[in-house]
């Protein structure tokens, strides 16, 4: 048992802050004139309405700032990235990416993906298990961005797994958590 009590510093302690608000602005306008970048949008099946909206408002914010759009085609969180993507009116740029073919999908997923001009299917991981064919599909989709968007449960081990991969990758990863 140890007898020395353990040394955390001084977490109540005000820090002391040298960023000025021109450093600030400064930051925020190079964030702004990057131009426009690719953005992998990935999250969870099961999230609540609003919280859809919320995605959905977002992709749409984003494409129509000039940004591309990369998803796959699941219900929840990637469904609502291309509601807003399509939103939008720009078709250029959204690209879908399946983890197996049209067919294997949900059909309120087929009948979405019916309104999307550039979806990439994966007829080759039709044998293999959804999970599976997911997480290759989640690295195909890496490859394709710049940043990736994460909505997730701190239990999505599929969302989690693809985070930790984009930042080995060196992407730019905002994760949002549900929960």
């Amino acid at each position: 048992i140890p007898k020395d009590a353990p040394k955390v510093g001084a977490p109540q302690a005000k820090v002391q802050s040298t960023i000025s608000l021109d450093t600030i602005l400064q930051e925020l306008q190079a964030i702004q004139n990057t131009g426009p970048q690719k953005y992998c949008i990935l999250g969870t099946r099961h999230c609540s309405y609003l919280h859809q909206q919320i995605i959905e408002l977002l992709s749409y914010a984003l494409v129509l700032t000039g940004n591309h759009i990369f998803t796959s085609g699941s219900p929840g969180t990637n469904a609502a990235a291309i509601r807003g993507a399509l939103r939008a009116e720009r078709p250029d740029l959204l690209t879908v990416v399946l983890p197996q073919s049209l067919s294997k999908q949900p059909t309120e997923s087929q009948e979405l993906l019916e309104q999307v001009e550039d979806v990439i299917e994966n007829a080759r991981n039709d044998h293999l298990s959804l999970d599976v064919a997911s997480r290759l599909c989640n690295s195909d989709l890496l490859s394709r961005a710049d940043q990736l968007i994460g909505i997730a449960f701190h239990d999505s081990s599929t969302v989690i797994e693809a985070t930790r991969e984009a930042a080995a990758l060196e992407k730019v990863v905002t994760v949002l958590y549900l929960d």
